[in-house]
């Protein structure tokens, strides 16, 4: 009688099968699910801050037309946020970075600065960024060439000077500027020549003077020009009336 060898038990096809499947469905569904729940934790911070958000539907290639957006309530998405609250600074920008869908963002009267604004890096979709009355620099507009797709950008009352210009040339899309009440100029608005998109710009309060009047006649595109309270005199006036012709140009005489 000889002893018979004990058969080695193998994973049957069926099992393994079972397993790949089970984690491909696993797999799908944290990927809904994830980006959902970073969405919705987002949402609650800044309700909890006294902000405000807007959120869409964002429908995937692969879901038809023919399903209805109530039931897509995991595809729902921030676009548009608006976070005027002084208290709110850069370390709260840092749950910004998972937004993948964020087009409008506002922050006016707020701490952020430079560091909030390389947290704002790699969001592409931004093209309406208001920053007034912040503390960002010329140095945190460096972060901007990461926006391509920027029309709109405020900076009122900023520490913004004639350097933070130049990280804005390659901004090739940017429709709306305002500048009013900063540390801008004329020397910086040679660096505003690229802009070929830009129809409005606003220079209220700044130290801009007839010497920066050419710069702002070679901005044809331009449709509304504000320099009121600058040190442009009646003559760079009309010397800007016969520049641009068909510019809607808001300016106050110097004051004495």
């Amino acid at each position: 009688m000889t002893e018979t060898t004990p058969k080695r038990r193998r994973p049957r096809k069926r099992v393994i099968l079972l397993i790949v499947v089970l984690l491909a469905v696993s797999s799908a569904v944290l990927a809904v699910w994830w980006p959902y729940y970073c969405e919705q934790v987002a949402i609650a911070k800044i309700d909890e801050l006294g902000g405000l958000t807007r959120t869409g539907i964002v429908r995937p290639r692969w879901i038809p037309e023919a399903v209805d957006d109530r039931y897509l309530v995991l595809f729902e998405r921030i676009d548009a946020i608006s976070l005027s609250v002084p208290q709110v600074g850069d370390a709260e920008l840092e749950q910004f970075r998972k937004l993948t869908n964020l087009q409008i963002l506002i922050l006016n009267n707020t701490q952020v600065g430079d560091a909030g604004l390389a947290r704002l890096r790699k969001r592409k979709k931004i093209w309406d960024l208001s920053l007034d009355q912040t503390q960002v620099t010329d140095a945190g507009l460096e972060h901007l060439r990461e926006l391509p797709n920027l029309q709109w950008l405020s900076l009122k009352n900023t520490q913004v000077s004639d350097a933070g210009l130049k990280h804005l040339q390659g901004l090739s899309k940017l429709q709306l500027l305002s500048l009013d009440e900063t540390q801008v100029t004329d020397a910086g608005l040679a660096h505003l020549k690229g802009l070929n998109k830009l129809v409005a710009l606003s220079l209220n309060n700044t130290q801009i003077g007839d010497v920066g009047v050419e710069s702002l006649g070679e901005l044809k595109t331009l449709r509304y020009l504000s320099v009121c309270n600058t040190q442009v005199t009646r003559d760079g006036y009309w010397a800007l009336r016969l520049a641009l012709h068909g510019c809607d140009i808001r300016w106050t005489p110097p004051a004495k």
